[in-house]
């Protein structure tokens, strides 16, 4: 006897779960540190550098290619652009990252600091001139590692380990530079061995998701099947050749008399290098960016779509950096590009924000169509007052890794109201801490009522949170603002909230024209939605074939989650590619595990199973995806091993029990079956799917009366 459909639980698409990996909600960045519209941090060290000339390579060497580097290095352009490389040596991206110096870093391990986190002590202490982390536990037994490297220069250091496969991983443990203290960056998570985030997992690695963005030239170099990264790059830190091709001609030219000149950049292509790593990103080629390339063309941009990243008016909530909040702010759209406001090579800012001189460079004069603004009637603050400086009203910072303030580049207008609605900050609040936020609200609708009630960042707001929380009357909302948005990245946002409407007819509609966009972003979202629902649409060769790669990829991945061929030979290369770059990453493994299953491969199937659950071995979700793909190949004992295993870690989630309800269904034990149905809507009352299934269940257990009673409850009635 089957209740639905067999496999038991092909209606629950694996794609629920390895989209989450796609898009990088998991990966924990470490920042590059950046003093984004602030003061710069205290001098501290000089820009990363080789070693003595001759001097043996250490295990985390400064540099991969010594003649390379001569040929593209600052030591080189130093000749010609001496202002230029002094400029760079003070910047953080010179001290981005760097191997670990006695000089430098003795003063944060003297004396031997410790700090408690996560149930373990941490003891930072350095030994012989090398510096050690050892990790203690309240047993007393304890685990020493070398620390090698070291990321970022002010406000934080964040301190790397080298583990068995040539693994670098970021520690949590990291040195706050102003105050002279050691902090855990995720203090108060309790983060365990086995999580994805814990220092010692995939999150944390080093070599997939910090190095891209500290060093010059990398290449990831991940071996699946030795399960070992062999990485390289030219330079630690961010140098010349990461943002301007072709210096090897340009050099040899200067020194024989020839053309000097660089491939010509326009704003647009600098700012793709900008936000390369700038940005909250999914990535979609094998460290293939060059200057000059399209953004879309290497990188997968997360958006407000994806929960837990951005507040419903688009305010920065998780580290997503700058790139995304910026385009889809009307500065972005109208134009300005990162190098209106910093200098490219220190990274400072042009003028100074304390008098508001870098914002009404335009402001003030109508530049580039800015609104005219007089700062003191615009803030009813007065001159030279903190609430008259106009990155504290529109650029408010949020601390991330415990002491680093990062500014949003959103430039969003305060609204209290929203707070008290929605549970949005707001920067009146933020500042006037002793009041209420009716007081706020009270001033903010005396100033700028009519202003914000028409607002398109308090529709969006309100649209937004009604989609996050699945509300019917999100949809009406999000259309409406799709036809009026002139920003191509709310356009996408939008387009990604709707998809979670499918397959209702208005959310189809409304998508539809957005497959013809001019922004790749919103194509491809579109794409996205209408190809994983209809792997057949008549657009399918146009979509595999755009002039895009992220649209390109888009595609694939939604004929792949849909279990569909691919039939555009040039794109399965592409998205092949993909995934073997991304081999070290859950979502790669989960459709490699898919495959397999589908093809009754069972020998691979368990070992990408395997693969996956040792990248985070304490998320029950894991185990419920390797039951998905193990009872499709007809594994069920051992898809029944894996739900016990999730449960186990995640006892109060339902989907556990009735999986295992179904799994016993299926099997023909109807006692078992029901046993575990309850268990499941007693966990979660307004499961209806378990309702549903219970009702059946109960009807073909011969009792009809509690069938009709699960079935009511499956309809949402009482």
């Amino acid at each position: 006897m089957t209740l639905w459909p067999a496999p038991f639980l092909s209606r629950l698409r694996i794609a629920h779960f390895y989209r989450k990996f796609a898009s990088g909600a998991y990966i924990s960045t470490a920042a590059l540190l950046l003093a984004a519209c602030g003061d710069n941090g205290p001098g501290g060290y000089e820009a990363t550098g080789p070693g003595p000339e001759g001097a043996p390579r250490t295990v985390f060497p400064f540099t991969f290619d010594g003649p390379r580097l001569a040929r593209s290095g600052p030591s080189s352009c130093v000749e010609c652009h001496a202002k230029e490389v002094a400029e760079w040596e003070r910047s953080h991206h010179a001290k981005a990252n760097r191997p670990v110096s006695v000089d430098l870093d003795t003063p944060a391990f003297t004396p031997t600091r410790e700090i408690r986190e996560s149930g373990v002590t941490y003891r930072m202490e350095k030994v012989e001139n090398k510096f050690w982390l050892e990790v203690i536990e309240d047993d007393g037994q304890s685990e020493r590692y070398e620390l090698v490297g070291v990321i970022g220069y002010t406000p934080l250091r964040q301190y790397l380990t080298r583990l068995e496969g040539n693994k670098l991983q970021t520690i949590s443990a990291s040195y706050d530079v102003l105050n002279d203290e050691w902090v855990d960056v995720f203090a108060g998570e309790d983060r365990i061995p086995g999580e994805w985030g814990h220092w010692t997992g995939q999150g944390m690695n080093w070599n997939a998701n910090c190095a891209y963005c500290h060093m010059t030239e990398y290449k990831k170099g991940f071996d699946f099947e030795a399960d070992r990264y062999e990485s390289t790059w030219i330079q630690q830190g961010i140098a010349c050749a990461q943002c301007h091709d072709g210096l090897e001609n340009h050099l040899h030219a200067a020194r024989s008399g020839g053309d000097t000149s660089l491939p010509p950049l326009n704003h647009q292509q600098i700012q793709a290098s900008c936000a390369a790593c700038h940005s909250h990103r999914d990535q979609l080629t094998a460290d293939a960016f060059k200057p000059g390339d399209k953004y879309h063309d290497h990188f997968g941009l997360s958006l407000p779509a994806q929960r837990g990243l951005y507040y419903p008016d688009g305010q920065i909530l998780d580290e997503v950096f700058a790139y995304g909040s910026f385009e889809m702010s009307r500065m972005g759209h109208a134009g300005v590009s990162c190098m209106d406001c910093h200098n490219p090579h220190s990274i400072e800012l042009t003028l100074p924000v304390q008098n508001n001189m870098l914002c009404m460079r335009c402001h003030e004069t109508g530049h580039m169509d800015a609104q005219i603004i007089e700062p003191v009637a615009h803030s009813f603050h007065a001159e030279g007052s903190t609430g008259n400086q106009c990155v504290n009203c529109h650029m408010p910072k949020t601390v991330y890794m415990q002491v680093d303030p990062r500014a949003d580049h959103g430039f969003h207008s305060p609204d209290p109201l929203m707070t008290k609605e929605l549970g949005i900050p707001n920067a009146c609040s933020s500042c006037h801490t002793e009041e209420s936020v009716d007081w706020a609200i009270e001033h903010a609708e005396a100033w700028y009522g009519e202003k914000l009630a028409r607002s398109r960042q308090r529709q969006r707001a309100r649209a937004l949170d009604a989609a996050y929380n699945y509300q019917p009357a999100g949809l009406p909302l999000l259309i409406e603002l799709l036809e009026e948005e002139d920003i191509p990245f709310w356009r996408a946002t939008y387009a990604g909230l709707i998809r979670e409407y499918l397959p209702d007819p208005r959310a189809a509609n409304a998508l539809q024209p957005l497959l013809e966009d001019a922004a790749p972003l919103v194509r491809e979202r579109a794409a996205s939605a209408l190809l994983f629902a209809d792997p057949d649409h008549p657009k399918k060769l146009d979509l595999l074939q755009d002039a895009s790669r992220l649209v390109r990829i888009a595609a694939a991945r939604a004929l792949e989650n849909a279990n569909h061929p691919n039939p555009v030979e040039s794109t399965q290369e592409e998205w092949e590619a993909y995934l073997e770059f991304n081999a070290d990453r859950p979502h790669t493994l989960l459709i490699w595990a898919n495959r397999a299953a589908r093809a009754e491969q069972l020998p691979e199937l368990r070992k990408y199973i395997e693969r996956t659950i040792q990248l985070d071995r304490a998320n029950g979700q894991i185990y419920h995806q390797a039951a998905i793909l193990l009872s499709t190949a007809g594994l069920n004992k051992e898809a029944q091993t894996r739900l016990f295993e999730g449960w186990e870690l995640a006892p109060r989630d339902p989907i556990f029990p009735y999986s295992l309800g179904l799994l016993a269904a299926e099997a023909d034990d109807l006692n078992t079956a029901i046993g575990y149905l309850e268990e499941a809507v007693a966990l979660e009352p307004d499961f209806t799917r378990a309702w549903y299934n219970l009702s059946l269940a109960y009807r073909h257990a011969n009792q009809p009366e509690a069938a009709r009673r699960a079935m009511r409850r499956a309809q949402g009635q009482p």
